[in-house]
């Protein structure tokens, strides 16, 4: 073999190899083709990737230039965000430029990361992107390429404040510069939206209300001139010391029902009741009118917690029956008589020829002492024309004293002392009781001592004259002897004089046969019955 021959043709085909295109036609099968710079670092794989993918990868490439400053502006429910595709100090965009990062915080200074990441520009053009939100926000732009490398963040702008949407709108927020001149018109306007204190005083006259605009509604201070307001509660206050002009109060007279009236409200905390002012008509057959003022009511006492109060009464003549009248009673309630009353009634005549009247009335509740538990125990003083009558009465009597011109007219009999006092029987007697009384004595306003009821004689020894009865107090005692004959035990008894000594001794002298044995049994008695007599 020729060496030399051989060396020149290798050297030929490597000339020819030299020239031809390399990898024409090559391969790469199932495998990639790694990228390294200068230094040896990996900045590149081409072909298989390591998840199965066939692509060209750029990786650890340097950090892309900062993107320029950002633009952004308030808008509906949030903020919007531009980016002008330009990048900071006129650095020219990166081939392996990715995307740019949109970070929006509340927080001033705030450093982007994953948190802040709000949106992203995918275009080398630029673009504005929208942010809800509904605090103010701060924003900063971040550039990345595509191995992941981020850029310096841009200098912050904002806050940028959210615009609100319909149901966001926090109160105060719309301020009167947000609003233009004329926006605000009549179907705009919510019905009862605008309240008084939203009012500038004064600013509503006569020209700004329609003919019968206000009726039944409530007018709260200022003044109310030359005007019929009709329905509604007209109050000086809500609570406390205060006046309610009410067309539906608590008719007094009758709990169940309403009348138009003046409330009078004390602001006493134990009030329990207004005091009422009324025009009315009678509930009786007449139905004349009358005008009533019943006082607050502050205790309820009376069957069902009825209202214990005060009422002065002012009622119409009565053509044909009577003139004016009037009443003034301190329990005026049906329902809660009985807790008693205390009541004055006049009225005047009718016309020339008749008869005016004036009435004091006054009764305790039905069980006090007296009382029947229906009616308690009461007085009357009745003034007519002349005459003037007395009237007392309780569960066992009734006496009435007449004054008229002509004299004085007692029913019953006037008393000095308050009441009858019992004698205190000597040895031998005792007071016969039950029905026929204990034997008792009073003092009259004539002068004369009055006796009364049966005296048994108990003792069964005979009874001899001078026998003592009993003995009255001092000042009851005659200043001289009294006697009277007294009769005892009936056709078969006999007579006996019943004698007051000046040493208050009710003796028995002079008797008979017959009223010795009679009185001697241990049960005769002897009345004292219509026995008076006067202390000179």
């Amino acid at each position: 073999m020729d060496i030399g021959l051989k060396i020149a043709a290798l050297e030929k085909a490597v000339q020819e190899l030299q020239r031809s295109a390399r990898l024409s036609s090559a391969a790469l099968d199932d495998t990639a083709l790694l990228v390294r710079d200068g230094t040896g670092s990996l900045r590149g794989i081409v072909g298989q990737q390591g998840d199965g993918t066939t692509a060209v990868t750029i990786v650890n490439g340097a950090p892309p230039p900062a993107p320029a400053t950002p633009t952004a502006a308030p808008a509906l429910g949030g903020i919007s965000v531009g980016w002008g595709g330009t990048f900071a100090n006129g650095a020219v965009i990166p081939l392996d430029w990715a995307r740019v990062e949109v970070h929006a915080s509340p927080a001033d200074g705030f450093t982007p990361d994953s948190e802040s990441l709000v949106a992203t520009i995918e275009t080398a053009q630029g673009g504005i992107v929208y942010i809800p939100a509904t605090t103010p926000q701060y924003v900063r732009l971040v550039a990345r390429n595509t191995s992941g490398s981020a850029s310096p963040a841009t200098a912050q702008v904002g806050p940028y404040t959210p615009k609100p949407v319909a149901g966001e709108i926090g109160i105060g927020e719309i301020t009167e510069t947000l609003i233009a001149d004329g926006a605000v018109t009549t179907p705009k306007v919510f019905a009862n939206a605008v309240t008084t204190p939203k009012l500038a005083a004064g600013s509503v006259d006569a020209t700004a209300l329609r003919a019968d605009a206000i009726t039944g509604k409530i007018i709260t201070g200022g003044q109310v001139n030359g005007a019929v307001v009709t329905g509604g509660i007209v109050r000086t206050g809500t609570s406390g010391q205060r006046i309610v002009l009410n067309p539906q109060a608590a008719d007094p007279s009758d709990p169940a029902s309403t009348v138009p009236a003046v409330e009078l409200h004390s602001g006493a905390a134990a009030q329990t009741a207004p005091g009422v002012l009324s025009a009315q008509v009678t509930d009786d057959s007449s139905a004349y009118p009358y005008a009533s003022l019943r006082s607050p009511s502050v205790a309820n006492i009376g069957p069902g917690g009825q209202p214990v109060n005060s009422e002065l009464r002012l009622l119409s003549s009565q053509p044909g029956i009577r003139g004016g009248s009037f009443s003034v009673d301190a329990n005026p309630n049906p329902y809660n008589s009985e807790s008693g009353a205390s009541r004055a009634y006049g009225y005047t005549a009718n016309g020339t020829t008749g008869t005016s009247s004036l009435e004091l009335y006054c009764a305790d509740g039905v069980s006090a002492p007296g009382g029947t538990g229906l009616l308690g125990p009461r007085t009357y003083v009745t003034m007519s024309g002349s005459e003037i009558r007395l009237r007392a009465r309780n569960s066992t009597s009734d006496l009435s004293m007449y004054i008229r011109p002509a004299g004085i007219n007692i029913q019953g009999r006037i008393f000095t002392d308050s009441d009858w006092s019992t004698l205190t029987p000597a040895s031998g007697w005792s007071g016969y009781g039950g029905n026929y009384g204990p034997g008792r004595f009073r003092l009259m306003p004539d002068g004369s001592i009055v006796l009364r009821d049966l005296m048994r004689r108990t003792a069964t020894t005979t009874i001899a004259n001078g026998n003592t009865i009993a003995t009255l107090p001092a000042a009851y005692r005659p200043t001289t002897w009294w006697q009277q004959t007294a009769w005892v035990g009936g056709t078969t008894g006999g007579s006996c004089a019943l004698n007051i000594n000046p040493d208050g001794t009710i003796t028995l002298t002079n008797l008979t046969s017959g009223a010795i044995s009679y009185l001697s049994t241990g049960s005769g008695y002897i009345s004292l019955n219509n026995y008076s007599y006067f202390l000179d």
